[in-house]
């Protein structure tokens, strides 16, 4: 899956499969971690990646509601 870089405080990149529905999001507090959570609609996913704070819609709308793994690299 390819990481997407984003413009965000908290979040470094973001990737998504959507035949999978599985979102992957690394932390710049964690750069060589890669959060992938599972469950994730396309509609979510976009909102996510079109949102002007990807922070705030991270911990409101994805943090804690799906079921998460921790990839390192």
């Amino acid at each position: 899956m390819t990481m997407k870089t984003v413009d965000s405080t908290l979040i470094g990149g973001i990737g998504y499969n959507p035949l999978t529905e599985q979102l992957s999001v690394a932390l710049k507090s964690a750069p060589s971690t890669t959060y992938v959570f599972k469950g994730v609609t396309r509609s979510t996913a976009n909102d996510f990646a079109e949102s002007t704070s990807k922070g705030q819609f991270f911990n409101s709308n994805i943090r804690g509601k799906f079921p998460t793994s921790k990839v390192s690299s």
